[in-house]
């Protein structure tokens, strides 16, 4: 049985079922079924897709998406302090007078090539 059979047989069920309603109670049927009609067309004014009905939601991931951005922000400023410390530490090594025998020195050069990689 496929799912429009399904939906068949249970429209005919009911549909037999309906003739054998009294008038007061198709009467509330009716009246409730036009109710949900209008709470449901209400909603959907309202305003429907992910947050609809949620009204705690879209505050929530404002608030998530600006601890991001901060958190981001300060990463990227730690990141760049560290930088310029570095670079201010290789200018004053690089432009400090050094006697001769320092540019001999293995662990001087084994120094430079190290941070020339990185």
């Amino acid at each position: 049985m496929n799912e429009q059979q399904l939906i068949d047989g249970l429209r005919r069920h009911l549909d037999q079922g309906l003739e054998r309603l009294s008038t007061p109670t198709l009467n509330r049927l009716h009246t409730a079924r036009q109710h949900a009609l209008a709470v449901k067309s209400k909603a959907n004014r309202r305003g429907s897709g992910f947050t609809a009905g949620r009204g705690w939601l879209r505050p929530a991931l404002a608030t998530l998406a600006l601890a991001a951005g901060i958190g981001f922000t300060a990463l990227y400023l730690q990141n760049q302090n560290e930088i310029s410390a570095m670079a201010a530490l290789d200018t004053d090594l690089l432009a400090d007078d050094l006697p001769p025998k320092a540019f001999t020195d293995p662990g001087f050069r084994a120094w430079l090539e190290e941070s020339s990689e990185g």
